[in-house]
């Protein structure tokens, strides 16, 4: 069925203009919310619950691409999850906190499965979040350095929302916020866009020095968080970009690195007095506390799991010591707590399956290839920080909507210009190919 012209959909500088709104939503602090009843709506959920339903009727149309199995995983992650809720919770709530887990989850995704449907939708969306990473520099190198926190507490001041908390220096920095709730979101979205401007905006060219200074942007952001989680997003990114650099034609690359990080995985768990887990979370955390606070959160979080696995335990309180805070600093602990690990599950499987059905690819032009690579070595990066990190508001929303930006990959077919009729798949498109 052909896919709808992409020309068709308004835009701003070839963003459309749905996305570009969803984005500056994103930007708003908490405090720009409306409370209704008992639930609150920030600005993006509002964007979210507004183009839900008519993006839900688009994917079922087929009017933009076939609907595939991914796209019925994140259905079936957010009916467990309501589940769950609903089992704890009861029926009101269930509604209440699912339905708005389902409209940040499946609307998130659906947003970027919708709207991002070509090469040119995708490269236009990472230079629209490359350019707003930047532009946040603005304002977060002098609260760096003065400790004035301009956009959190000038935006959320305004609104009569609470101003940022205080969060010890390091470095001798302040730990910037940005516009979000804590430095680590503000952290982690800047990072995730590394792999976004090097491969897509420069165009793995070190020759293109604005591109470049781009990539040098999205580096002095992030580290502007002073948070080893986005740190490690960072990292993960720069490395994985700096094998497929250097191994770009040596075939089985990405085998051999899986194969790396298990030997690596073997021998800390042979060698070393602790887990590998334990090793990751002191090594990649600034202070030994916080390194610990992180083991107690993942041995109590996987003792609640083990007690609750079908189900989770919705929005309840888990089991911990009195002295222990609520946060738990992991993402993937907190879905499988809360929904059980069948969630957990799902959601692993929309992840690693989707990468891996567009890594199968061939055939495709370079700067389609580029693009495969920033997408899944931005999941990548993402994925693992999440172990220590947990993603939520505008965050959780981010995440989902870089999962389903990848969607386009496969089915678009290389040399069809914007409008024109889909053609039949050639044989070399659908071959199977090695990852990546």
């Amino acid at each position: 069925m052909p896919v709808a012209a992409a020309s068709s959909t308004r835009r701003v500088f070839g963003v459309p203009v749905v996305i570009a709104i969803f984005f500056l939503a994103m930007m708003l602090p908490t405090a720009a919310s409306v409370n209704l009843g008992g639930l609150r709506l920030s600005a993006y959920r509002v964007v979210l619950i507004v183009m839900f339903v008519p993006m839900l009727v688009q994917l079922v149309s087929g009017r933009k691409g076939r609907m595939h199995v991914f796209d019925l995983l994140v259905f079936a992650h957010c009916g467990w999850a309501m589940l769950a809720l609903i089992k704890w919770g009861g029926l009101a709530q269930g509604i209440e906190s699912g339905g708005i887990y389902v409209v940040e989850f499946a609307g998130a995704y659906l947003l970027a499965r919708i709207y991002v449907r070509s090469y040119e939708d995708f490269a236009a969306v990472a230079r629209a979040y490359v350019g707003l990473v930047v532009a946040t520099l603005l304002f977060t190198v002098p609260e760096a350095l003065t400790g004035i926190h301009i956009l959190h507490d000038g935006i959320s001041g305004a609104l009569g929302g609470p101003m940022a908390p205080f969060i010890e220096p390091r470095m001798g920095l302040e730990r910037t916020f940005g516009p979000f709730d804590h430095p680590i979101l503000y952290g982690v979205f800047s990072a995730s866009a590394f792999s976004l401007a090097y491969f897509v905006v420069a165009e793995r060219r070190l020759m293109n020095l604005r591109g470049m200074a781009r990539v040098a942007g999205v580096g002095l952001a992030t580290f502007m968080s002073a948070s080893g989680g986005p740190y490690v997003v960072l990292i993960m990114q720069g490395f994985v970009a700096a094998w497929e650099r250097v191994l770009g034609r040596v075939k089985g690359r990405w085998a051999a690195l899986f194969t790396l990080f298990g030997l690596i995985y073997l021998a800390i768990d042979l060698f070393s007095t602790r887990t590998p887990f334990h090793v990751f979370v002191n090594y990649f955390t600034f202070s030994r506390q916080s390194a610990y606070n992180r083991i107690l959160i993942f041995e109590y979080g996987t003792a609640e799991v083990a007690r609750h696995p079908v189900f989770g335990i919705g929005l309840g309180d888990w089991e911990r010591p009195s002295w222990m805070s609520d946060s738990m600093d992991n993402f993937w602990l907190v879905v499988a707590v809360r929904y059980g690990i069948p969630a957990f599950l799902l959601l692993l499987g929309l992840l690693l399956g989707l990468v891996w059905a567009v890594g199968q690819r061939r055939g495709l032009p370079p700067e389609w290839r580029r693009a495969r690579h920033a997408w899944a070595f931005t999941l990548f990066g993402i994925t693992v920080a999440a172990a220590t990190v947990h993603l939520w508001n505008a965050l959780f929303v981010l995440f989902l909507f870089l999962i389903g930006a990848g969607a386009w990959l496969l089915d678009a077919q290389p040399g069809r210009a914007r409008g024109a009729p889909r053609p039949a798949p050639s044989a070399r498109a659908l071959r199977p190919a090695r990852l990546f």
